[in-house]
C-alpha cells in the first residue's frame, strides 16, 4: 500500500526524477488534499467538460473521414445533450467500421451501463 506521505514523496521528494511530465484525473478536484495540488507540483490544471457541437463533429470525422452529412446528423441528434467525450470515443470504437450505424444508434451513447 502507498500512503500519501509516500505519493508525495513519488512526486516530487528527493529520489523523485527530474523532467517529467505527470497526469492526474480526478471527478471531484475539491475533495482533493491541497498539498496533493499545490503550486509547485502541479504546474498546470485543465478542465475537460463534456463535448461541445464542435468537438463532437470533430471527433466523429476523425473516426469516419469524408462522411460530413453523416457527423452533422449525428450531432444534430446529440444537440443538447450532455455527453463527455470518453463516450463519444466509446461509440465510435463500437461501431468502428458503419458509420451510419454509429449515427442510427446513437442513444446507445447516453444509456448507462
Amino acid at each position: 500500500m502507498v500512503t500519501f506521505s509516500g505519493l508525495l514523496n513519488a512526486l516530487d521528494g528527493v529520489a523523485a526524477s527530474e523532467e517529467r511530465i505527470i497526469f492526474m484525473t480526478t471527478n471531484h478536484v475539491e475533495r482533493l488534499d491541497q498539498a496533493l495540488i499545490r503550486p509547485g507540483r502541479i504546474d498546470l490544471k485543465e478542465y475537460f467538460g463534456n463535448a461541445t457541437d464542435y468537438q463532437i463533429k470533430h471527433m466523429f470525422l476523425r473516426f469516419y473521414e469524408n462522411e460530413q452529412s453523416l457527423a452533422d446528423e449525428f450531432v444534430r441528434k446529440t444537440k443538447g445533450r450532455a455527453i463527455s467525450p470518453a463516450q463519444l470515443q466509446g461509440h465510435f470504437v463500437y461501431y468502428k467500421n458503419n458509420p451510419k450505424q454509429a449515427v442510427e444508434m446513437t442513444e446507445n451513447v447516453f444509456q448507462s451501463w
